[in-house]
């Protein structure tokens, strides 16, 4: 009895397992058609998912916009200062006494008009009866030179005597004197006087400068004569000391100032005792071309009828 019965219930089980292991089977073939059919919707459906999902919020950066740049100004140019002209310097004038008047070719200084020099101190400067100092000028470096009568020289000068005196001392063994260097307006005015009453009016302005209208008075020229003989005159130019001095003075910045062939253009007549001091470039240059200081700046004097 117990054995039919535990057979049955064997049975019973077994048919309870098979049951079981039947619809587990089942079950699990429709928990995965299931779920295929899930999968499937979702893959045709995006929304869906997202839907089932949590939300996630998705931020976009909204892009910041670029600036324009701020545009630079130009700088104000700075504007050129308007040059300021020079004046045109107008030269002063000495104006005549009277009309002009000629004496055997030489003029009267007092009836010509003189432009006044603007540059005194260059001591390359043209002074004649046409080209004026101020009637004051005193050189601010004058010196006192040897081999004179206590005769006063612009400094430069007065080097260039010294050594042209010892170098012609060496040379020949005699040597020039200054009798004159330096004159003041003072001096100038009684030495012209002096000329006219003894010789006349005409030889003084054919030999003698009017006040400052002297070479002398810029402190570069010298009046030479053989040593320790103090008059001048024309025959020291025909002396040994003076043909070695008209020979060799341009080396040492001097020149024979008024000889005859530059009477018409220099405005004097012959002086072979006067000498000037312009430096030696341009005394050599005026030496190797047989060229006077007018001819050389080109203001020769205008003889009557060339007007």
């Amino acid at each position: 009895m117990h054995n039919r019965n535990f057979g049955s219930l064997k049975k019973a089980v077994h048919s309870l397992s098979v049951v079981q292991t039947r619809f587990v089977t089942a079950l699990f073939v429709c928990l995965i058609t299931v779920g295929l059919f899930v999968s499937c919707s979702k893959d045709n459906n995006p929304e869906s998912t997202l839907s089932s999902e949590t939300s996630v919020q998705v931020v976009t950066n909204t892009p910041t916009p670029t600036l324009s740049p701020t545009p630079t100004s130009s700088p104000t140019p700075t504007s050129s200062p308007t040059p300021t002209p020079t004046p045109t310097q107008v030269p002063e004038y000495i104006e005549p006494d009277y009309d002009t008047v000629w004496y055997n070719g030489f003029v009267d200084p007092y009836s010509v008009r003189a432009e006044v020099v603007s540059n005194p101190d260059d001591i390359t400067v043209l002074v004649n009866k046409y080209y004026a100092l101020p009637i004051d000028y005193v050189p601010s470096d004058l010196v006192t030179a040897p081999y004179s009568y206590d005769q006063q020289l612009r400094s430069e000068c007065c080097e260039a005597w010294i050594l042209m005196h010892d170098d012609c001392m060496e040379a020949i063994d005699q040597a020039p004197f200054l009798v004159s260097g330096y004159r003041d307006s003072s001096l100038q005015q009684y030495l012209f006087d002096r000329s006219k009453n003894k010789n006349g009016y005409a030889f003084a302005c054919q030999k003698n400068a009017r006040p400052g209208r002297s070479e002398h008075q810029l402190g570069l020229a010298i009046d030479i004569t053989t040593s320790y003989w103090t008059n001048i005159d024309d025959t020291f130019g025909s002396t040994t000391c003076g043909q070695w001095i008209n020979e060799h003075c341009h080396e040492y910045g001097f020149i024979l100032r008024f000889q005859q062939q530059y009477t018409a253009e220099t405005g004097y007549g012959v002086e072979a005792w006067h000498y000037r001091y312009v430096g030696v470039e341009l005394a050599t240059y005026l030496y190797e071309n047989d060229m006077s200081l007018e001819a050389y700046y080109g203001k020769i004097q205008i003889l009557p009828g060339d007007e």
